[in-house]
């Protein structure tokens, strides 16, 4: 598979590059001393528990993220047997393992989303119905974010003249949640075929891929028992990432109750899926210097929690970069 981006997309990048570098910027002059202490030694001072424990603190971690990949190729195996497609979960995972160095690198999860739907595709023959499938689990995966976010939003550690913002915030996640959960309704579904039909004048193969994804959409949507197990799943997989970040904690200065790890966490992560800057990189350490500082954590032991984070995604990143170019490679061998 060759990745490559259209010119016009170039410019969006290069400005989400530069918005995530500024924030980043800006993070490190409010969260660090700005008493001569070098960035390394300041951060290094954050940790509180020694070298082995934080390392030991990273491999647990990194492989809580591991088990969220796969976590979500079940997920994605499920919804695909429900629609009557066959393929075997490590390819699955595999694919999750390639899309998650796509999610780090580049804005959004959007690309991810399309390698996985090629690599689906190509294991399983059945282009159109995989569309729909993708869609559903991107559905299911946001309203289960939303939802764990709603139940967060009205804990978010705010000042009192900024409650207003909490109740912003809650119905921003009630809108996704709903928005998500109602996309999967039968009555949405008939909505998306009106819509299609003036296409088929246009472009009888689009409008055939938006048929075929749309009836891998109604056939999920007759088979309840499969999407609330599929939720079940997104629920989980929205989970692990709390787990995570507790546990990278765990060597830094300053005390904080896990509950609020559970509070701060999925709000975090669904302001970061916002295309502002990449991967959410910036965003995710402004909100954890500010949010966890509010509940007492030191603001440099705050910014080494978000760096720490973002190390063990970048070594799943790696992995999966390394996986892809070995696909990459076997196919070049094999056609020439």
């Amino acid at each position: 598979m060759k990745v490559s981006l259209p010119r016009s997309a170039w410019p969006r990048l290069l400005l989400r590059v530069g918005v995530a570098v500024a924030l980043l910027a800006f993070v490190f002059h409010i969260a660090l001393p700005d008493d001569g202490t070098g960035i390394a030694s300041s951060l290094a001072a954050a940790w509180q528990g020694g070298w082995a424990f934080a390392l030991l603190c990273l491999a647990l971690a990194f492989a809580i993220l591991g088990l969220g990949f796969a976590v979500g190729a079940r997920r994605f195996l499920l919804l695909l047997r429900g629609a009557g497609i066959e393929v075997e979960w490590s390819a699955l995972f595999r694919a999750y393992l390639v899309a998650g160095f796509f999610n780090l690198v580049l804005p959004g999860a959007i690309l991810g989303d399309v390698y996985r739907l090629w690599d689906a595709r190509r294991e399983a023959g059945s282009g159109s119905k995989i569309v729909g499938i993708v869609v559903v689990e991107r559905l299911l995966s946001l309203a289960a974010l939303g939802i764990l976010g709603l139940l967060a939003a009205p804990f978010i550690p705010l000042a009192a003249e900024d409650r207003q913002l909490a109740w912003a915030l809650m119905a921003l996640c009630a809108a996704v949640a709903c928005a998500t959960l109602a996309a999967l309704h039968p009555g949405a579904n008939r909505l998306m075929r009106r819509l299609i039909e003036p296409i088929e004048a246009i472009s009888p193969r689009v409008a055939g891929w938006g048929e075929g994804a749309l009836d891998a959409v109604a056939t999920l949507a007759e088979s309840p028992a499969v999407l609330l197990r599929a939720f079940g799943l997104s629920l989980l997989n929205q989970g692990l990432p709390v787990a995570a970040v507790y546990i990278l904690a765990l060597p830094l200065a300053g005390e904080v109750a896990w509950y609020w790890f559970a509070v701060i966490v999925p709000f975090v992560t669904l302001v970061s899926l916002l295309p502002i800057s990449i991967g959410g990189t910036g965003v995710r350490e402004y909100l954890y210097v500010t949010l966890f500082g509010s509940v007492g954590m030191p603001a440099e032991a705050a910014l080494a929690l978000s760096l720490s984070i973002l190390a063990a995604a970048i070594l799943w990143a790696i992995v999966g970069f390394a996986i892809f170019n070995l696909q990459r490679r076997e196919e070049e061998r094999g056609e020439g």
